[in-house]
């Protein structure tokens, strides 16, 4: 790092940081294929799925996000199919929307500070563990914070006019057609807005009320657009309630994780003054200078959303803090520019941007070991599905964790449906829904699933590999050829498939030859002498070599 702002990017160093950046766009691609795959990856790419397949989102498919995300993916899935490598290629296009991410930093912290600055705040942001690893997976807010950073660009790369205050807006409404946090972001700018017009005179005098409210009309008007098209296009469809429980109405619950905590709520006034206290420095350098106030809005949006999400947010992820890891990387890296400005030592800096860089780079590594599959499981999942199940099967899943088939279960199970369950909310339906769509298969043991869910598969579903399917196993006393009850849920084709030799025995009073309908009710079966354990079960899943007294392995 440079002692001056405005001296001039070595080849050496500019080299060291490309350098950098590139062994950190290549390292993503060992752990396309090796890290572990979250929860909300395949929810997100089942909801794209259902895009590609004909099926509103919210009203065919359930689902608690905006839609801009999934309808933007759609192309994407189509052109890749249905197969179980796709959810790698899925998070390939995570990759340029990452890039695109780092390109957006380099620009604001460019126009805040100067080329310096911006290329270690990309770098820095480029390794750093929770920013890297939350941006390769296949979710939401890869793109919201593309279109947030965007946004931003337009906000600081010229004087505030309506028409950039239009564009300002447009962007930020298009970030809500992909996350409804953006409204906590819009929230923590105003905020910053008002802190900074109250903390710097010279900047209040100079926006007239006029000026003020035409941008700010502007900015509202822009910021609209996008969620009025989106809402209007779910009203013509017949699904805007659909649409509107979905990405509001679920999600307000009170009481929800640690919401209202009298000790989190009590962090934002005190988080706020130690915040303000700190910035002293930057607020009396940003009188009458536009760019300085510029950095100081900035800065203190980045503290408001992070106070915010501490304080009131009832579930707090990795992925909340995408948005403001860029500020947060620009403002520490020009820290220590001015930190080497000030003492005319460009060495010490240089040495504390080293060591945070390698202990970003160790986290990363050590966090996600790239040399462990931990992809495999979920891999796997969605091949036995392909394997074992028709395009019209439905299926029962937490998430929609087997992506490609249709869920007899409505809701996704993820934090706020399972609270909405265990207050009454919501009724288990699993049961009801399985019997009424005829699902023949279903996850393994899940714990989002209620007791009750558990009890019912359990009884009516045998573990084939990572699946379940309709059937039941009996385990006769050896040598024992008395009738062995069963009852069937699913009327259809069933098999009898043994643990030792060929599959006999009567079925009903009649000689067992194959596959036979059944209709739901109570059945019985006579083993066959020597057979051991047998089970009655899912006849399409024998025909694909699925049972449940032999390992079934995933194909990728």
């Amino acid at each position: 790092m440079s002692s001056s702002a405005e001296t001039a990017i070595s080849v050496r160093e500019r080299t060291i940081a490309l350098g950098l950046l590139a062994f950190a766009v290549v390292l993503r691609i060992p752990y396309v294929f090796h890290y572990r795959f979250n929860p909300d990856e395949p929810q997100h790419l089942h909801v794209v799925w259902g895009w590609t397949r004909g099926l509103l989102q919210y009203r065919d498919t359930f689902d608690n996000h905006t839609p801009l995300f999934h309808l933007a993916m759609a192309p994407f899935l189509a052109l890749f199919g249905e197969h179980a490598r796709t959810l790698f290629a899925m998070r390939f296009v995570m990759l340029p929307l990452y890039l695109l991410s780092l390109a957006l930093t380099f620009t604001i912290a460019r126009r805040l500070y100067s080329d310096r600055v911006a290329l270690w705040a990309a770098v820095l942001l480029a390794v750093h563990f929770e920013f890297f690893f939350v941006s390769l997976e296949f979710r939401t807010d890869v793109l919201w914070t593309v279109a947030w950073l965007a946004a931003l660009v337009v906000l600081v790369d010229g004087r505030l006019t309506p028409g950039r205050a239009l564009a300002f807006g447009l962007l930020l409404g298009a970030a809500a057609g992909v996350s409804q946090k953006t409204g906590l972001l819009v929230a923590s700018l105003v905020t910053a807005a008002g802190l900074t017009l109250v903390l710097v005179p010279q900047t209040r005098r100079r926006l007239s009320a006029a000026r003020t409210a035409a941008l700010a009309g502007a900015a509202a008007a822009g910021f609209l657009v996008v969620p009025a098209l989106l809402a209007a296009s779910f009203a013509a469809a017949g699904a805007f309630d659909a649409f509107v429980y979905g990405t509001v109405q679920h999600g307000l619950l009170p009481g929800l994780g640690e919401a209202g905590h009298a000790w989190r709520v009590a962090l934002f006034p005190a988080g706020l003054a130690m915040v303000l206290w700190l910035s002293g420095p930057m607020i009396r350098s940003a009188s009458g200078d536009r760019l300085r106030s510029t950095r100081l809005l900035l800065a203190l949006t980045a503290a408001v959303y992070y106070l915010a999400v501490q304080s009131f947010w009832p579930l707090v992820t990795a992925q909340d803090w995408m948005p403001v890891s860029p500020l947060l990387a620009i403002f520490a890296v020009a820290a220590l520019a001015a930190w080497a400005a000030r003492r005319g030592d460009v060495r010490r800096p240089a040495t504390v941007l080293a060591v945070l860089l390698a202990v970003e780079v160790a986290v990363l590594l050590l966090k996600g070991p790239v040399w462990e599959d931990r992809a495999a499981p979920a891999v796997a999942l969605v091949s036995q599905t392909l394997r074992l199940t028709d395009p019209g099967d439905w299926i029962i899943d937490a998430k929609g964790e087997t992506v490609f088939r249709r869920r007899a279960l409505p809701w996704v199970l993820e934090n706020i449906t399972q609270e909405r369950v265990r207050r009454g909310l919501i009724r288990d339906t699993l049961a009801a829904d399985a019997v009424a769509t005829g699902c023949w298969a279903a996850v393994v043991e899940d714990e989002r699933f209620t007791e009750r869910a558990r009890a019912f598969l359990a009884g009516n579903y045998v573990p084939v590999g990572q699946l379940r399917v309709a059937g039941t196993i009996l385990d006769p006393p050896d040598g024992d050829r008395r009738p062995l009850p069963f009852s069937v849920l699913i009327p259809g084709a069933y098999a009898i498939v043994v643990e030792r030799g060929a599959a006999g025995g009567l079925l009903d009073g009649t000689p067992y030859a194959g596959p036979r309908l059944l209709a739901a009710g109570n059945h019985e079966v006579v083993p066959a002498v020597g057979s051991g354990r047998l089970a009655v079960v899912w006849a399409q899943a024998v025909a694909r070599g699925f049972s449940p007294f032999v390992p079934v392995r995933g194909v990728r």
